[in-house]
């Protein structure tokens, strides 16, 4: 029996479409940082403000100007969750806040007496803010590079030089930490967006041939009849029916009529456009929607593959079996304006074809 080509279709998800999982990824990161943005910066900037109370804690003589550095900065970055700023890409937005917020942090604390002794768990919280708004390894990097090197550069020159180096080792592990967070985030989403391509296409496909259901059929063929009614374009649907398949199952087997459904499915799908839809309505009955085709196109294609099918074979016990199929053609037009009838007229079509002699193309 031929292999199931939904089964295929899913493991070919898995294996071959990572690049298709990555851009769907990447493309809901995009949405959700618009929606996070509005929310994540000003908490971002209330959390670097609301830091001063510590300072006039701890240095009230200073306290003052890491206040205005603070102000200032967070000001700048407030541009990057506004809403005037929708016209920057979300990245470089959430790079610009970071950016003016941690170097606000880091600038205040070298104000401050004993500032990045004290002040050091502050700056390493900042960074885990960037595992929530990058997905990879470079936007990471380079979000969080001029504001590192700004910490070792002031690290440096603030503290005795052993003291500074422990600092910085619990920096870049705190980054090292937010990296896996990172990557950890990536993985669940990642595996969230899998699963969700696998039921779609569960929920959509025929689970023996991996052609469109009916209900997913139907509604793309209502969405196609209005768009074509919509702009004047031509729209022609194919029903096609295997000849005598009650014969194939009694003689052969239903394990070869399923064979045969499978068989006839591939030779279809591979024959269509790929702006063709083509669904299992049945037992044995397929239909295809074929937009912008006019009558002689239409019969065209329902003829070739109607030879195409002939002469596809499959495997039985006594040897290779061949089929045919009888299919009716019906354009939209105003005497079928809707899906329904549409429907109909095909359908009526290709009884027409059956009862001429099956293995034939009749029009509505």
């Amino acid at each position: 029996m031929a292999a199931n080509p939904l089964a295929l279709g899913l493991r070919a998800v898995r294996f071959a479409a990572s690049d298709e999982i990555s851009q769907e990824l990447e493309s809901r990161h995009v949405r959700q940082l618009l929606y996070l943005l509005p929310v994540l910066g000003p908490l971002f900037s209330l959390a670097i403000l609301l830091f001063s109370a510590w300072d006039f804690w701890r240095d009230a003589g200073n306290a003052g100007a890491a206040l205005g550095i603070r102000g200032l900065l967070v000001a700048i970055g407030a541009f990057a969750w506004l809403p005037s700023s929708a016209f920057m890409a979300p990245l470089y937005r959430c790079g610009i806040l970071y950016l003016t917020h941690a170097s606000a942090l880091i600038i205040a604390e070298y104000v401050l007496q004993d500032g990045f002794l004290y002040g050091l768990s502050g700056i390493t919280s900042c960074v885990f803010v960037v595992a929530v708004m990058t997905l990879r390894l470079r936007d990471f990097l380079g979000i969080i590079a001029v504001p590192s090197a700004l910490l070792a550069v002031l690290t440096a020159a603030r503290m005795p030089w052993q003291d500074a180096v422990n600092q910085l080792m619990l920096y870049f592990f705190a980054i090292a930490v937010a990296l896996m967070l990172m990557y950890v985030i990536r993985s669940f989403a990642a595996q969230t967006v899998e699963l969700e391509g696998q039921l779609l296409k569960s929920a959509r496909r025929d689970s023996l041939t991996g052609a469109f259901n009916r209900g997913y059929l139907f509604e793309l063929a209502e969405r196609a009849v209005a768009l074509a009614r919509r702009h004047g374009r031509p729209l022609a649907v194919a029903m096609l029916d295997i000849d005598h398949f009650k014969c194939i199952n009694d003689c052969h087997g239903h394990a070869v009529g399923d064979s045969v459904i499978v068989s006839l499915a591939e030779v279809c799908m591979r024959e269509l456009r790929a702006i063709d839809h083509f669904g299992r309505i049945g037992g044995e009955e397929f239909v295809c929607i074929m937009p912008e085709t006019d009558q002689a196109e239409a019969l065209q294609c329902a003829e070739r593959l109607r030879s195409c099918i002939e002469k596809a074979r499959v495997d039985g016990a006594d040897g290779a079996i061949c089929w045919t199929v009888s299919i009716g053609v019906a354009m939209l037009d105003k005497q079928r304006p809707d899906w329904k009838s549409l429907l109909h007229a095909a359908d009526c079509a290709l009884y027409r074809a059956k009862h001429e002699g099956r293995n034939r193309v009749e029009l509505a």
